[in-house]
């Protein structure tokens, strides 16, 4: 395919992107920001799925912590984002670290049980510690971060501000997707997808698979703390329902629908799911029956997820002499004379 064709619908992507927020207003420009986020978590998720062949339905442990490390590091620490992130980070890599090295001791169905019951252990703490958390309130009232501290901030350099959320949303977002696709190109990829497909081989080659499964655990844990540190400074509000296991199953479809295998699949599959769940649930209380239909739609129609799907579409559209007739035929060979 010509590579020209590779780049439109990137390069339109990035100009629809980037004039979006002067687009979109109040609630509008909050939801863009809501899908970047999610888009963020959903891809910390493919880490795992994607990449190591791990589905973990405590994933929602991670963007929890984050979360509540935002609550209380902006109503009582700092209100600077670069503070809060680099803290969002750290945290997430050592909780991540942490559950890592006790869960990966386990595979398969263990695994997915064990992940299940850290994420349920902390849910259940923070609704105990009613003292510092909140419990079943949550905590509310949760100043937006800032790009500068003092007390003469410019309105632009606060995150109160729609547009300088939107943008810094987006470029996390954007240098999330070039250190995936860095990732997938290196030999830490190479040894990723090597172990997904499969890991006794790869143990057998004498590759410490742990190891390394604890390498992209840790990295999804601590992406998708920084993505609960910016969905609580969105909100303003921190549920300890982002703790229970069916965040982690919603991010799971959200995956599965946009494409295990792709690399914008995650952040498509967040959109679509966010954009059902908005707007269904505005027109009908039977929202979740549509949700599963589309669900079962696509895992019969388009198994490998709607990327995928459009990606073969558009390869198919752009091979040269594709829209003739009988082009992508075999021509028969001439006869011999005589």
């Amino acid at each position: 395919m010509n590579p020209k064709y590779k780049r439109w619908p990137l390069l339109a992507l990035l100009v629809i992107a980037v004039a979006l927020p002067h687009l979109t207003r109040g609630t509008q420009t909050e939801f863009v920001i809501e899908i970047l986020i999610t888009g963020m978590f959903a891809l910390s998720l493919n880490i795992l799925i994607g990449r190591l062949g791990l589905i973990s339905f405590g994933h929602g442990l991670f963007l929890g912590v984050g979360a509540y490390l935002a609550a209380f590091m902006l109503r009582h620490v700092a209100e600077n984002l670069f503070v809060l992130l680099a803290a969002a980070l750290l945290v997430g890599v050592v909780v991540s670290l942490v559950v890592g090295a006790m869960v990966l001791r386990l595979g398969g169905v263990g695994f997915v049980m064990i992940t299940i019951a850290f994420c349920q252990l902390f849910y259940v703490l923070v609704l105990s510690t009613q003292a510092w958390s909140g419990g079943i309130n949550g905590i509310s009232s949760i100043p937006r971060p800032s790009l500068w501290a003092g007390a003469d901030v410019p309105a632009w350099l606060s995150l109160d501000n729609g547009i300088t959320f939107y943008y810094v949303a987006l470029l996390l977002l954007i240098a999330l997707l070039l250190g995936l696709k860095r990732l997938d190109a290196s030999p830490l990829g190479a040894v990723f997808s090597g172990i997904r497909q499969n890991p006794m081989r790869m143990r057998a080659l004498g590759y410490p698979v742990r190891r390394f499964q604890l390498i992209g655990f840790v990295m999804a844990g601590a992406v998708a703390a920084v993505a609960g540190a910016l969905h609580a400074s969105l909100f303003s509000l921190v549920d300890p329902a982002l703790l229970f296991w069916t965040t982690s199953g919603e991010v799971i479809l959200m995956v599965i629908l946009g494409g295990i295998g792709s690399l914008y699949g995650p952040l498509v599959g967040a959109a679509l799911f966010l954009a059902l769940f908005h707007y269904l649930g505005a027109l009908t209380d039977h929202y979740r029956l549509v949700l599963g239909m589309v669900f079962v739609l696509m895992v019969l129609y388009a198994p490998n997820g709607l990327v995928p799907l459009l990606a073969n579409a558009w390869h198919r559209w752009c091979r040269p002499g594709s829209q003739r007739p009988g082009a992508d035929a075999v021509p028969a060979l001439p006869k011999e004379e005589g």
